[in-house]
């Protein structure tokens, strides 16, 4: 299996949030965006719609699918990977977070009921950490002791955290027009 998220967002950085079960309407609710409509843009132009020290995310939350998606604007920033913006989205439910930082590391983030629960950065070459850490150590296919054989890829993380969730996504539908949201409507 490939990953089809990583197909998309490539080996630049990038920071990708599923949440189960809630529909676009409802990621938006979550965050605010108050009254009004929401600006859609494609991936190709949302970086010139958007100034460039905006946290923004763009949501994919295809109508047949039991997630919604959130993709950063600007991968390097992991807004959508943040706790407020994770508290706010997993209320009453689960949300899986993969971010690549630069060239440096990946991080994973899954937090459950309004609450992160487990963390794992790949770059610090730790165990996960939080509540639910073995979870994260299984989906990523930690060994038990020691260090990982090599540094995960970003598409090997990508990979498995699609695998064990059963994350679909349609390519296309990613690079196409979604509505984008911006940190400004989450603190208003």
């Amino acid at each position: 299996m490939t990953s089809a998220l990583f197909e998309v967002l490539g080996d630049e950085e990038f920071c990708v949030t599923a949440v189960r079960g809630l529909d676009e309407a409802e990621v938006l609710s979550r965050l605010g965006p108050g009254a009004g409509p929401v600006p859609c843009y494609p991936m190709e132009d949302v970086i010139a719609q958007v100034h460039p020290e905006t946290e923004a995310a763009r949501i994919y939350a295809p109508r047949d699918g039991d997630w919604a998606f959130l993709l950063d604007v600007i991968g390097s920033e992991g807004w959508s990977q943040s706790a407020p913006v994770l508290a706010r989205l997993c209320r009453g439910t689960e949300a899986v977070s993969v971010c690549k930082v630069l060239d440096f590391t990946t991080k994973v983030v899954l937090a459950r009921d309004g609450a992160v629960v487990a963390r794992f950065d790949v770059w610090l070459d730790q165990r996960p950490s939080g509540p639910r850490a073995d979870d994260l150590a299984r989906i990523l296919s930690l060994p038990a002791e020691g260090k990982p054989e090599e540094l995960f890829s970003p598409g090997a993380v990508l990979e498995a955290v699609e695998k064990e969730f059963g994350l679909r996504v349609d390519p296309a539908a990613l690079t196409g027009p979604l509505p984008t949201i911006t940190a400004s409507a989450l603190n208003s």
